[in-house]
């Protein structure tokens, strides 16, 4: 099967992580038909030149560079336009991919043609303590996701294939920040889409302070107030689920970046 990889890449990120993620990512046993890889923004020369050195290496990939820094969503929105197949996976540029990755998430989609999003297991390593790395393991059928994913991001996005109309269908992807995809998984869950998720590690997912930091704070707790909001609109929240979710919201935000990480490594991860 014919696919498309679509990553997005700005102007912050390290030039030896995104090498090692795409390299990751070609190198397949089932490698993509094509890599989107999107400029968002400028980038600075070292990371530009890795850009190039890799582009030469790997055909496949077609470069659309962003005349300025518009954030992942519409970065993404844009990728989507240049992609060739209906077909599309995604992963992070800091990320990598376990190398029957690709070949196991088509065979499946293959044979389920209903499962319009799959996602799977991710192992979260952090550079600065090897040897540590936690699990994350996701609900696998279509009704365990639908009720996960009322109260939680239920596809580990660096993790996930889609099939682009579906996607396109309900609005693609949108700007908001740090929850452009379970945005839109919820837009999808509304429509009746079903999610999928294969029950082992695809991708090896790099963590640290800053990753634990960036998921709190009053502003982030806005941000998901309001997508908890339009949640309860699309009519996923009913009742007393949309209080419980919401408390459930400012718990995880609202508490120090340090007990956010205890939470999310003791709690929420094996």
């Amino acid at each position: 099967m014919k696919f498309s990889l679509l990553m997005s890449v700005y102007g912050r990120e390290k030039p030896k992580y995104l090498k090692e993620a795409i390299t990751s990512a070609m190198d397949q046993t089932l490698p993509p038909e094509e890599l989107v890889l999107v400029g968002d923004g400028p980038l600075p020369l070292p990371l530009s030149e890795t850009v190039q050195e890799l582009c030469g290496r790997y055909p496949a990939i077609r470069f659309v560079p962003l005349a300025e820094n518009v954030g992942l969503g519409r970065a993404l929105s844009i990728g989507l336009k240049h992609c060739s197949y209906d077909l599309v996976a995604r992963m992070d540029t800091d990320d990598i991919c376990l190398p029957h990755r690709f070949e196991l998430q088509m065979a499946y989609l293959a044979d389920h043609p209903e499962c319009s999003v799959l996602g799977s297991w991710i192992e979260e390593f952090d550079p600065a303590h090897p040897g540590e790395g936690r699990l994350k393991k996701m609900p696998e059928t279509a009704e365990e996701i639908a009720a996960y994913g009322r109260f939680r991001n239920p596809i580990n996005h660096m993790t996930a294939v889609f099939r682009r109309e579906r996607v396109e269908a309900v609005g693609g992807y949108r700007h908001d920040p740090l929850l452009e995809d379970y945005d839109l998984w919820l837009r999808m869950l509304a429509a009746g889409e079903k999610f999928c998720n294969l029950p082992q590690v695809l991708v090896r997912m790099r963590v640290g302070k800053a990753t634990y930091e960036r998921r709190g704070g009053f502003k982030y707790f806005r941000r998901y107030l309001k997508l908890r909001q339009e949640e309860r609109e699309l009519g996923l929240l009913p009742g007393s689920s949309y209080i419980r979710a919401v408390l459930g919201t400012a718990a995880m935000t609202l508490i120090p970046g340090s007990l956010r990480k205890f939470v999310y490594q003791r709690g929420l991860r094996r």
